[in-house]
């Protein structure tokens, strides 16, 4: 009998290359925006942290980081032999997660390709979870395998690096859990979490 695997996930990671240069204009830009915006009335996903509405990509000082993602769309376009088209990043926004309270419930986006970009990630940041979106909860071979492989893994947990980059498809559901830190530790003034979500389209 042969074994014939039949779909596969694709995820791309990239490390912005001038991150050292650009993370501290970066953060600037950002407190500066969620000051300008100090809140949103329906989070997408975020709980108990900060999340700003969708229109991170007009902060001009972010655009060096927009065209790179762009370019990670274009080899994941070529990856996925994708039919020739434009790319645009059609919406970005903030998360900022400060407390063991904050975390990122499951979630999936529309367009094409979503993703984050980690600008502060502390000690014990909460881990990107991309869920194998092939199993479905109803499903009981989960419970029966020895060791998790490429077919039976239910979730993937991916450690928050400050200056990585994480595409995906947008169809692929995810989430962020909660901040980690020893149960002794003084969490009253936790450096805080900044990370920005994005939407690719193509057309």
């Amino acid at each position: 009998m042969n074994l014939m695997p039949i779909y596969s996930t694709p995820l791309w990671q990239s490390e912005y290359p001038e991150f050292e240069e650009h993370k501290e204009i970066f953060l600037s830009s950002v407190k500066e925006f969620k000051e300008q915006n100090p809140t949103k009335e329906t989070p997408r996903s975020n709980i108990a942290g900060y999340q700003s509405h969708s229109s991170l990509q007009i902060v001009e000082e972010l655009r060096p980081l927009y065209e790179h993602i762009c370019q990670m769309a274009y080899k994941a376009v070529a990856d996925l032999d994708f039919i020739d088209c434009d790319i645009a990043l059609t919406e970005a926004w903030l998360n900022v997660n400060d407390s063991r309270q904050c975390m990122n419930t499951e979630h999936i986006h529309g367009e094409v390709f979503s993703g984050v970009f980690y600008l502060q990630a502390p000690e014990g940041s909460g881990k990107l979870s991309i869920v194998n979106p092939g199993i479905n909860r109803m499903w009981n071979g989960c419970a029966l395998v020895s060791q998790k492989n490429q077919f039976t893994g239910e979730s993937i947990r991916i450690e928050p690096i400050e200056g990585n980059i994480i595409l995906f498809p947008s169809y692929i559901p995810h989430s962020i859990s909660p901040l980690y830190t020893d149960d002794k530790k003084d969490v009253s003034f936790l450096e805080q979490r900044f990370s920005i979500q994005f939407w690719i389209k193509l057309q």
